[in-house]
């Protein structure tokens, strides 16, 4: 018999889901999608936010564009991966 107290999330969960920082399950969710559509010689991974608060979504945002990614299309309900494309950089000398 499980117990009907687990379906109440821990505390560590909520405060992470508060701020800005990205659960595990959302991490692997995003990493699955790109794989997914990388394995399917697809252009464009679809990532679906529904679960993210604007806090993780802004987080997303610019943690896929720090690793190179190419946002196609941003919006409140989801984030279009154009995997062909590469963001170049620049340093400053």
């Amino acid at each position: 018999m499980t117990n009907r107290y687990d379906k109440i999330p821990d505390y560590k969960v909520i405060k992470s889901a508060m701020q800005q920082e990205l659960t595990d399950k959302q991490i692997e969710y995003v990493k699955s999608e790109i794989e997914t559509a990388a394995l399917k010689n697809d252009d464009k991974a679809y990532v679906d936010l529904i679960s993210f608060n604007p806090n993780q979504k802004r987080k997303l945002g610019q943690i896929l564009k720090e690793k190179g990614y190419q946002l196609e299309e941003d919006s409140n309900w989801s984030i279009l991966i154009d995997l062909k494309a590469s963001v170049i950089r620049f340093k400053q000398l």
